[in-house]
């Protein structure tokens, strides 16, 4: 029983930290396709 806390734990951790991690990576949709041609 200790181990499944512990691997909920640690799931719930993993996922809050990647969750920060790609929201600090992404960027508007505005800016990543900002060429000559486009329009938004």
């Amino acid at each position: 029983m200790k181990a499944f806390i512990l691997a909920c734990i640690a799931t719930i951790v993993i996922a809050v930290v990647g969750a920060a991690a790609l929201n600090s990576v992404q960027e508007p949709v505005a800016e990543a396709f900002a060429t000559t041609g486009v329009r938004l």
